[in-house]
């Protein structure tokens, strides 16, 4: 089964800590991205850069917006694809990720979100889920 990984921070938080502050917290980082990046479980791992856009339909016009917003606290900053046998050993994967091995991160707002991927591809995917449904 197929689990995907958000990671946010607080991008405020982020910009206060200045470039050289950043750099040194990504440095932190390193050995956690060499321990997740060697697990065979893990199909994707991407570092997202903070400029977006939005798109989006309104009534009958679809809309490109240029990010990010002021509004927007949280961003996300990384994506994993990961491949487990369950849920939970999904999220121990995940946990293996600086956004919650690295201490500074705690003050960055870094947090990850693990989600069951049940279409990818054009193809629907096998979760827990329906295959406890199949089973009941």
């Amino acid at each position: 089964m197929k689990y995907l990984g958000l990671g946010y921070y607080n991008r405020r938080a982020v910009e206060a800590l200045g470039p050289d502050g950043l750099a040194a917290v990504m440095q932190q980082c390193e050995p956690h991205m060499a321990v997740i990046a060697a697990l065979p479980q893990l199909e994707l791992h991407a570092g997202l850069a903070e400029r977006t856009r939005q798109i989006l339909r309104t009534g009958k016009v679809v809309k490109v917006i240029d990010g990010p917003y002021a509004e927007a606290k949280e961003l996300v900053g990384a994506v994993l694809l990961i491949e487990a046998g369950s849920f939970d050993e999904a999220v121990r994967i995940a946990q293996l990720h600086p956004t919650t091995q690295v201490s500074a991160g705690e003050a960055l707002g870094w947090r990850m979100e693990v989600h069951p991927v049940h279409f990818l591809n054009g193809a629907s995917l096998p979760t827990e889920e329906g295959q406890a449904s199949k089973a009941a």
